[in-house]
C-alpha cells in the first residue's frame, strides 16, 4: 500500500527513488525516454512564463477528453500501463467476432504524440505524491523507477469489472498492473502489448468455439446491461451454447426502466436464453447451481457483476473505506479535487480525479454515477475547466509576488461544481448485431428513465456512437470531433441536474 494518514507519507520513498533515478532518464526505450522529460520534482513548479505541467494518469475516454481540453494551454504528459487505446464498450463484440477488435483500438504513441501533440509515457504509476508534486513511475522498458513532476494532475485510471476476485480481473479490461499479472490466470500473455491483448481475445474466442461445438452450458452472472449484452452476443455468434443468465435482483437491467427490462427479457426468452433472478452467486455452493438449473455446474462462467477499484497508487488517506467492491475509490469534493478522509483538499487542491476511479463525492452533492463513457468524459471536461481556473488564479498570485514559479498554496478561487449530467442516464444496449434498446433519462432513482429506441434503430445508434467516438479519440475525423465536442460542450442543459447555462 502507498501512504498512510497524514502529510506526504511517501516522502522517504521519494527521496530514495530520486537518488536511485539519477541516471534513469536515458533508460526505457525510445517511447519512454522521449516522453519522460521531467525527472526532478520541484517544490515551486514551473517558472513564471512557462507552460505549467499537467500529468494525466490513464488514457481511456476520460484521459483522452482531458488531453483534448488541455493540450493547447499546458505541457501535458499522459501515462498509461498499456501501449494502446481500447474502446471498452465494444469489447464484447470483439470476443464474439475478433475482427471487430481492430476498429476499437489504436496505438497511443502515434495518436497522442503525433496527432494531439502531447507526451506519452508507457509505464505504470506506482505512487502519486503531493509533496513534492510528483509521480513515481516504472516505465515499461526501464530497470529503474522514475519521478515525473507535475503542477496539476488528473487521475483517470478507470477500474476493473469483477467484484469476486481481489484483482478484479475479467475479460472486459486487460490485466496490465504488475501486482495483478502475477496472479492472473492469463499471465502467459502480456496484455500491456497490443499483440498480447489480441492473443487474449483470440484464445477466448477459440475456447467459445469449442464450447459451442460441444453445446456446453455457459453461465453469465449479472443481468445488468453488460450481462444482457454478453448473453445476447453469445447467442447470436455461438448458437450451440446453452446460456443461463443469473442475478440476485428480481429482474434484468437492475435500476433501469421497466419497459426496457421487459423488452430485453422478451428478446432473451425468444432466443432461448434461460434467466434466473433472485439468487446470489455462490460458485462453491451446490444449492446455487441447482437453483439456476445447472446441477452439474457450467463449462464456463462469466462474471459481469460489480466493480473493483484499481487505485492502489493513491495514498490510503485519499481512498474510501466503503463503496462498490469493498471501497478503495478516490475521495473527491464537488469540484472533483482529491480530498482526504477529513474532507480536506489533498495535493494543495491541484490533483483531480474523474470517471471510473471515483464513486460519488464526500459531500454527497453528486451521487455515484454509472461507470460508462459519457459521465467519465463529462467529468474530465469539468475538471479541466477547474484546472484552467485554478491556474489563472495561481498565475495571478505568482505575478503579483516577488518569487518565480507558482505559489505553493492556492489562493481563494471559485471553482465550478460538477453535476449528474444528462448523458449519465443514456444506455445503448445491444442485443446482438441486429437488435437493441436505448434508454434515456435514467438517474440514480430505481426505475427512472424510459426506453427511447429499440430494434434495428437502437443497434444502428450504438454502432454510430462506437464508430464516431473512436474516431474522435484518434483525432482523424472532422465530423466525429465536431459532433462529440458539441455533445460535451453544449452550453444549455435542458436535462440532468446541472445549471441551465454552463460555460
Amino acid at each position: 500500500q502507498v501512504g498512510t494518514e497524514g502529510a506526504s507519507p511517501g516522502a522517504p520513498r521519494v527521496a530514495a527513488a530520486m537518488a536511485a533515478a539519477g541516471g534513469a532518464g536515458a533508460s526505457g526505450g525510445a517511447d519512454a525516454s522521449a516522453a519522460a522529460s521531467v525527472m526532478v520534482p520541484s517544490a515551486k513548479g514551473s517558472a513564471a512564463g512557462e507552460k505549467r505541467r499537467v500529468l494525466i494518469v490513464g488514457a481511456g475516454l476520460a484521459g483522452m477528453a482531458a488531453v483534448r481540453e488541455l493540450r493547447g494551454t499546458f505541457n501535458v504528459t499522459v501515462i498509461d500501463t498499456k501501449e494502446y487505446f481500447e474502446f471498452t464498450s465494444g469489447i464484447m463484440r470483439a470476443y464474439a467476432k475478433p475482427s471487430h477488435w481492430d476498429s476499437l483500438t489504436f496505438m497511443y504513441h502515434q495518436v497522442l504524440e503525433h496527432r494531439w501533440g502531447v507526451k506519452f509515457l508507457w509505464g505504470e504509476v506506482l505512487a502519486l505524491e503531493s509533496c513534492p508534486r510528483c509521480a513515481r513511475v516504472k516505465p515499461m522498458f526501464a530497470k529503474n523507477e522514475e519521478l515525473i513532476s507535475y503542477d496539476y494532475c488528473l487521475v483517470a485510471g478507470g477500474c476493473n469489472f469483477n467484484q469476486f476476485l481481489a484483482t478484479g480481473e475479467s475479460p472486459w479490461f486487460p490485466t496490465v498492473h504488475e501486482q495483478d499479472r502475477a496472479k492472473s490466470d492469463m499471465n502467459h500473455l502480456d496484455e500491456r502489448f497490443l499483440e498480447g491483448r489480441r492473443c487474449r481475445i483470440w484464445q477466448e474466442h477459440q475456447a467459445l468455439q469449442e464450447l459451442n461445438d460441444r453445446q456446453a452450458n455457459v453461465l453469465v452472472v449479472g443481468a445488468g446491461f453488460m450481462g444482457v449484452e454478453w448473453a445476447c452476443e453469445l447467442r447470436h455468434f455461438f448458437p450451440g451454447l446453452q446460456i443461463t443468465l443469473s442475478d440476485f435482483l428480481p429482474r434484468c437491467l437492475g435500476p433501469l426502466p421497466e419497459d426496457a427490462a421487459r423488452y430485453c427479457e422478451d428478446y432473451m426468452q425468444s432466443k432461448g436464453i434461460r434467466t434466473k433472478y433472485g439468487v446470489k452467486y455462490h460458485a462453491d455452493n451446490p444449492e446455487y447451481w441447482k437453483s439456476v438449473g445447472l446441477p452439474e455446474g457450467a463449462a464456463k462462467t462469466y462474471v459481469l457483476s460489480g466493480v473493483k477499484h484499481s487505485n492502489y497508487f493513491m495514498p490510503k488517506n485519499t481512498l474510501s473505506e466503503r463503496g462498490p467492491g469493498g471501497g478503495g475509490w478516490i475521495l473527491i469534493n464537488s469540484k472533483l479535487q482529491v480530498v482526504d478522509k477529513k474532507s480536506q483538499v489533498w495535493g494543495q487542491g491541484r490533483v483531480f480525479a474523474v470517471g471510473d476511479a471515483i464513486s460519488g463525492s464526500v459531500e454527497n452533492e453528486i451521487p455515484p454515477m454509472p461507470k460508462t463513457g459519457y459521465p467519465a468524459e463529462q467529468q474530465a471536461v469539468h475538471a479541466c475547466r477547474n484546472i484552467r481556473r485554478l491556474d489563472r488564479a495561481l498565475s495571478s498570485a505568482s505575478s503579483s509576488g516577488c518569487g518565480a514559479g507558482l505559489p505553493s498554496e492556492p489562493p481563494a478561487v471559485s471553482l465550478q461544481s460538477t453535476w449528474y449530467p444528462w448523458g449519465a442516464g443514456v444506455f445503448a444496449i445491444s442485443l446482438g448485431p441486429q437488435d437493441g434498446c436505448v434508454v434515456v433519462g435514467a438517474r440514480d432513482e430505481k426505475g427512472s428513465g424510459r426506453m427511447w429506441f429499440r430494434g434495428m434503430a437502437a443497434a444502428a445508434q450504438k454502432e454510430l456512437i462506437e464508430t464516431t467516438k473512436v474516431r474522435q479519440c484518434r483525432g482523424d475525423h472532422a465530423f466525429a470531433r465536431l459532433l462529440w465536442y458539441l455533445v460535451h460542450h453544449w452550453p444549455v442543459n435542458f436535462c440532468g441536474r446541472g445549471p441551465l447555462v454552463s460555460m
